[in-house]
């Protein structure tokens, strides 16, 4: 057999086989049913298009596509994608008679497979997330408040001497820097002290951000090293070079602690060897480490823009924190700012608007069918949802864009609570939830007790704050890349202080 012959028995083979995946996909397939575009149904080019070429933007299609189809539709050859916050409860419920797993090919492109975010097996996700999930119970991290006292008194100081220069200060670095510091503090026993470096060490911010958006375009090019994942083995070789130094010293690496720190005491367990090794572990501390970042820092970011674009509200969190105002010396104490109405309500909107994780999230049920309205979703199934889309649901948060703490406040039986899932849900939920709202309380109880604006009238005690060349498309998300990202050029929202 010559050359061109053989080219062309492969030609024919190929176009063969081309063909077949084509009729299954369209009329064999399990989910060959459900309503939505024929040609994302065929191939992976449709998603590849919106996602890696637009970069992120297939979030946005995925709404329009909902518009044109309905409330379930198919959104790849394998994927199903469901709109409808009613059914949120059903897809993430999570126990040992209702396994989700994770989907293998969404959970590739992370770069941290046997961390838990990229473990795909039920059991095995139970037995990873157990052993850390006593850390991040609520009496546990009531006793990091110590710490994180420190932090938000070093944190205010700086900023007072931001203020003493009239000083712009990119927030979402400030607050990075700080949620860093704790959850490092936390994790290790140490901190960078990211918060007394210049500008509060945007370079790290930098590196920590783009690891985490490096997620979309690996998981469609896994075989290509993009300049995003760089930043990811940068961070997870830190982690490696810490976890082995926790090794050698077999004590924390700087100071001894009076709060238990998470992978000096995982280290000592009696969990299987396997499970330890410093590249299984460093994997987890970059979960850890980034999520305990990124989560809070950018809702603390969209917070502060929002209640300095309207001054009335910060005037009226103001005046509430009042009536729990510290003795000097002292600091707010974490039980009584849970019980502020107004500043419980501004946290959940401004997590409302941060999202958390804005990428899909799909979930498989790997031995029963799911069932949405009239549709049966066949056992194996990848089903996602979207938490922006859930939070942008104008049948449940009318006006959705807009930043109104007033809708949690009307909302009398906390029927909305159900909807807020910057945390996700089920037994694959956040495992720092606990974490995260200590800080944003007492963070913003902190920042906004002794800074205000010069609407108010009344000079505060640590100074004035003002949206500097800031305006609200610099927290608006325009792309899905595991975090939420806003429009290019963006400077971040710059905020000047003043004296």
């Amino acid at each position: 057999m010559d050359v061109p012959t053989s080219i062309y028995y492969v030609a024919i083979i190929l176009s063969l086989y081309t063909i077949y995946g084509i009729v299954y996909r369209l009329y064999l397939s399990p989910i060959s049913k459900f309503p939505g575009p024929k040609l994302a149904a065929i191939t992976w080019w449709y998603e590849y298009y919106y996602d890696v070429i637009l970069r992120g933007k297939y979030i946005w299609k995925i709404q329009e596509l909902h518009e044109r189809y309905g409330p379930i539709i198919r959104i790849n050859p394998y994927e199903l994608h469901v709109i409808d916050p009613t059914f949120r409860d059903t897809l993430y419920a999570g126990s040992a008679k209702n396994k989700r797993d994770r989907w293998s090919w969404h959970a590739r492109g992370m770069g941290i497979d046997y961390s838990m975010l990229g473990t795909v097996e039920h059991n095995l996700h139970r037995q990873r997330r157990a052993a850390l999930g006593s850390f991040f119970s609520k009496q546990n991290v009531e006793r990091l408040q110590e710490v994180m006292d420190e932090r938000i008194d070093t944190f205010l100081t700086r900023l007072r001497h931001c203020a003493e220069i009239g000083k712009v200060v990119n927030i979402d670095h400030a607050y990075s820097a700080f949620t860093n510091d704790v959850v490092m503090q936390y994790c290790f026993g140490r901190n960078d002290h990211r918060v007394e470096a210049d500008n509060f060490d945007p370079t790290f911010h930098a590196v920590s951000f783009n690891a985490g958006i490096s997620g979309t375009m690996m998981r469609h090019n896994h075989w290509i090293m993009r300049p995003e994942a760089a930043s990811f083995v940068i961070l997870k070789r830190e982690r490696i070079d810490q976890l082995e130094a926790i090794r050698r010293e077999g004590k924390a690496t700087t100071n001894d602690t009076s709060h238990a720190t998470i992978f000096h005491d995982l280290l000592k367990s009696n969990l299987p060897e396997s499970e330890k090794t410093s590249e299984r572990l460093a994997e987890e501390a970059v979960l850890l480490v980034g999520a305990g970042t990124h989560t809070a820092a950018w809702a603390l970011t969209v917070m502060t823009f929002h209640l300095l674009s309207q001054p009335t509200l910060l005037k009226q969190l103001k005046d509430e924190l009042k009536t729990v105002q510290p003795e000097i010396g002292e600091t707010f104490e974490l039980a009584r700012l849970e019980k502020l109405p107004f500043l419980t309500a501004v946290i959940k909107e401004g997590l409302r608007l941060s999202y958390g994780a804005t990428s899909r999230l799909p979930r498989v049920a790997p031995d029963t069918p799911l069932a949405y309205e009239d549709w049966v979703i066949p056992p194996g199934t990848p089903v996602s949802m979207m938490i922006p889309l859930t939070h942008h649901y104008e049948t449940i948060f009318p006006d959705s864009y807009s930043f109104k703490p007033s809708r949690w406040l009307d909302d009398a039986t906390g029927h909305l609570d159900k909807y807020l899932v910057s945390f996700s849900r089920g037994s694959r939920a956040c495992l720092g939830i606990n974490l995260a709202w200590s800080e944003l309380y007492l963070c913003a109880a902190g920042l906004f007790s002794k800074f205000g604006t010069k609407e108010n009238g009344r000079l505060a005690d640590g100074g004035f704050m003002e949206l500097y060349e800031t305006d609200v498309s610099d927290v608006q998300i325009e792309r899905d890349l595991f975090f939420p990202v806003v429009k290019d050029g963006s400077k971040g929202v710059r905020v000047k202080f003043t004296t």
